[in-house]
């Protein structure tokens, strides 16, 4: 692995996300090249920087939800579908606010014809 290669990954290295594989490579580099030891340590910092900040934004206050629930009940929040024009088949995923529960529905839909496969009720209040 050359430093080129390792300097694509050092961010994914620092965020603690890549690969075992990868992951040893970048390690056996790191330890003879100080110029991309360099390079990971600012990415280290820089990902410890950006997690304290997050942690000290404040917190979103308790009733701010409710009024989310209130204003986007039975309003789709998200849907996916994946399927085939062609032969008019689809497998969709929605969540949608119902009854201050966020619930996760999947269906497949067949020539236009929908069939529930399942409803996630939980949810956050």
């Amino acid at each position: 692995m050359n430093c080129r290669e390792v300097r694509e990954l050092i961010p994914w290295y620092a965020a603690r996300s890549l690969p075992p594989e990868e992951r040893e490579e970048l390690i056996l580099h790191l330890a003879g090249c100080a110029s991309c030891q360099a390079e990971l340590a600012q990415a280290v910092r820089l990902v410890w920087g950006v997690r304290e900040a997050v942690q000290r934004l404040p917190g979103v206050p308790g009733e701010t939800w409710g009024k989310v629930l209130a204003r986007t009940r039975g309003i789709p929040v998200g849907r996916l579908d994946l399927g085939s024009f062609l032969l008019g088949i689809s497998v969709g995923l929605s969540v949608r606010v119902r009854e201050g529960r966020v619930p996760l529905t999947g269906e497949l839909r067949v020539l236009g014809r929908r069939v529930p496969l399942f409803e996630i009720g939980g949810g956050a209040r």
